[in-house]
């Protein structure tokens, strides 16, 4: 079916249609994306015949976590979906020119990745409600027949009314040439929207455009999302996002069986095979325990959501980031300063906006924590309540040693809070941010800075790249030809690609084929074994013994489909290459441990041994926790020596550049 086709379909739909979220937005809300295709894969035969809409199980951070952390691509999940549950449209989220990545891609490369996936609905949606980002993915999609579906960013708050959200919905209208192409998303990520607020939107928006199909995503962090969904339905929304009862936590999306019984009682007829979603339910019970691991650590509803408005696909992966980082304890804190820096600095929280806000924010919190402990933490708290809802933002008003203090703030903030104030990923969607704010970021040369923010599109901002030297590169580190789908796993995601790509040279199809449980944990006692079928073949694979540590080195001896062999693993104890650390003035050292993300720069390109660098010149870029960190030069310079290769993972104070004053050459 054509787009038009499939429009005309859902208006004359009685009632309401749904899309489960269960394979992709329903694991990376309660799960930290950790359901496998594996696991997944089982419900396709009860999905096939459930008479859903579409099934929303491909992008977000899906993809990235699936190749990082699953060994998974996300080509293969489309080929075994497709398989499996024919009748069923496929769906994705994409984040307008941040695709399925972090960072704004250039155009030539958001045009050759959205060519060439297989997926039937592309959700698109911008963290900043610039529809021009958007551009570039609707015209592909939109040219190829497949079903675009732009999303608008929703919240609650006063700078964000209804007429607000009409604007973004005529801009969308305009882009996709009418109403009869698409479905629009209302996307709820945080889970704040009221039965009023709702409500009172989509019947606006059927006001004005009464032909325009809406489809209502609302996350259930706050614990009051089935009426809301109700209240979308009566006021003209056909389509509304659920997922499978038993994968429901706290932070995703309203259970199926829950949504379409409480809509049958309001006489609101819905589209749904209800057989086929209990057992779809049932099977979800059989495997969902072996993720109890990946379930986030802050446990209940939150109806504080309304306030810090930290969407419910964040929740996991920043208590884990938090957890790992041993500052865990101070989430409450983090989540009162995202609270009020949300009213400073005025975007949607979402991808990738709703990193910048958490590195931002934790960032913050840890600086004022390592420095003054507890009662730092709560002074910087109070700083901000009283800037925020005592003095209305009133600079002016606060003592001058405050000013001092919050000008301080943002002074080391990542890359990507200064790119998101200089304009780098659009225009913000009710306003700049404050002048105060730009002289916290880049302190003395705020107004130099404030000249090169950009008002244009990032699609205008950012130069294509060359696909052919990309591809050389990739090629260079895998030693060999790279296929379509390996590239664009590379130009999404370079670093974590070709850890996937050697990963899966050296273990083979055994994401796919291992239990969750074996996957996970392994076999643990001698005698333990695992049976599974790989290309039509049966296979057993049984432990024998596990030998003592030597030197690093542990010698297992398995029987694999009973032929005994023996296998010499390395513990982290095994002997490793010493780390050079950065200890004199001219040695430039990492502030952060990270990925490199980029030796260079983007205006002059590679940096090479000789080259000459100047003062605030960035020199490379570490990616963190999502986020972008330019490393700059801290004085004119020859470059000596690059201690560092592209795509290295490197720890805090690691050397990465011998730099050579100028005056002393």
């Amino acid at each position: 079916m054509s787009p038009r086709e499939i429009v005309k379909k859902v208006r004359e739909l009685p009632g309401v249609a749904f899309v489960s979220v269960g394979m992709r937005d329903a694991g990376q809300s309660d799960y930290k994306n950790r359901l496998r295709i594996f696991d997944l894969k089982t419900l396709a035969p009860y999905y096939n015949e459930m008479g859903l809409f579409a099934a929303e199980c491909h992008g977000g951070a899906r993809w990235h976590v699936g190749i990082m952390n699953r060994r998974e691509s996300p080509f293969e999940e489309i080929e075994i979906l497709r398989e499996l549950m024919p009748n069923v449209l496929l769906q994705t989220l994409i984040r307008e020119t941040n695709m399925w990545g972090y960072r704004p891609y250039p155009k030539n490369i958001i045009e050759y990745v959205v060519e060439r996936v297989d997926i039937d609905v592309w959700r698109c949606f911008s963290f900043l409600n610039d529809v021009r980002n958007m551009r570039v993915v609707a015209e592909v999609v939109m040219k190829r027949g497949r079903l675009f579906e732009p999303a608008i960013s929703y919240t609650v708050a006063p700078w964000f009314d209804t007429k607000y959200y009409l604007k973004v919905v005529d801009e969308i209208v305009d882009l996709c040439g009418g109403v009869d192409e698409i479905i629009l998303c209302i996307k709820d990520m945080a889970g704040v929207g009221t039965v009023k607020s709702v409500s009172e939107l989509i019947y606006a928006i059927k006001q004005k455009y009464p032909e325009l199909v809406i489809n209502y995503h609302r996350h259930i962090t706050d614990g009051l999302a089935i009426p809301v969904l109700v209240a979308a339905a009566k006021a003209g929304a056909k389509i509304l996002d659920v997922e499978e009862d038993t994968l429901c936590r706290f932070y995703g999306h309203s259970p199926i069986l829950a949504v379409e019984a409480i809509l049958r009682e309001e006489g609101i007829p819905v589209n749904l095979n209800r057989r086929s979603a209990e057992l779809a339910v049932e099977k979800v019970r059989e495997w969902i325990r072996d993720y109890e691991w990946a379930e986030s650590p802050f446990k209940g509803f939150d109806h504080m959501v309304t306030k810090h408005k930290m969407p419910g696909g964040a929740f996991p992966s920043s208590f884990e980031q938090a957890e790992k980082g041993g500052f865990l304890h101070l989430m409450p804190a983090i989540l009162q300063v995202m609270s009020l820096y949300n009213q400073i600095v005025k975007y949607f929280d979402v991808t990738p906006g709703s990193q910048i806000t958490w590195v931002t924010c934790s960032g913050i919190v840890n600086r004022y924590y390592k420095e003054f402990g507890e009662t730092g933490v709560q002074r910087v708290i109070n700083l901000l309540k009283k800037f925020v809802e005592e003095k209305k933002q009133d600079f002016s008003a606060m003592e001058p040693e405050e000013q001092e203090e919050l000008l301080q703030l943002f002074r080391q903030a990542p890359g990507d809070f200064k790119n998101l104030i200089l304009g780098h990923y659009g225009k913000l969607p009710v306003g700049w941010p404050e002048e105060w704010v730009y002289k916290s970021a880049f302190g003395e040369a705020w107004k130099e800075k404030l000249k090169e923010r950009k008002e244009t599109s990032a699609l205008e901002n950012i130069p294509d790249e060359d696909l052919n030297t990309l591809r050389r590169q990739l090629e260079e580190e895998i030693g060999r030809p790279a296929s379509e789908e390996e590239f664009i796993l590379y130009l999404m995601h370079p670093k974590d690609a070709i850890d996937f790509i050697k990963f899966r040279e050296k273990y083979g199809l055994a994401p796919l084929v291992l239990p969750t449980k074996v996957w996970r944990e392994g076999l643990s006692k001698p005698g333990d074994k695992v049976e599974f079928e790989l290309e039509g073949k049966p296979y057993c694979i049984e432990l024998v013994s596990i030998g003592t540590e030597n030197d690093g080195i542990i010698h297992v001896v398995l029987k694999v489909n009973n032929k005994t062999r023996v296998f010499e693993v390395k513990t982290p104890r095994a002997k490793k290459e010493e780390v050079r650390k950065a200890t004199k003035p001219n040695e430039i050292g990492a502030p952060i441990s990270g990925t490199v993300w980029r030796i260079g720069n983007l205006k002059r390109g590679t940096l090479k041994v000789g080259d000459i660098v100047h003062k605030g010149e960035e020199i490379a870029n570490l990616e963190s926790m999502k986020m972008e960190n330019p490393i700059l030069a801290p004085f004119d310079a020859q470059v000596v020596e690059i201690c560092v290769k592209l795509n290295q993972m490197v720890e805090e104070g690691q050397l990465l550049f011998v730099l050579k004053p100028l005056e002393e050459r």
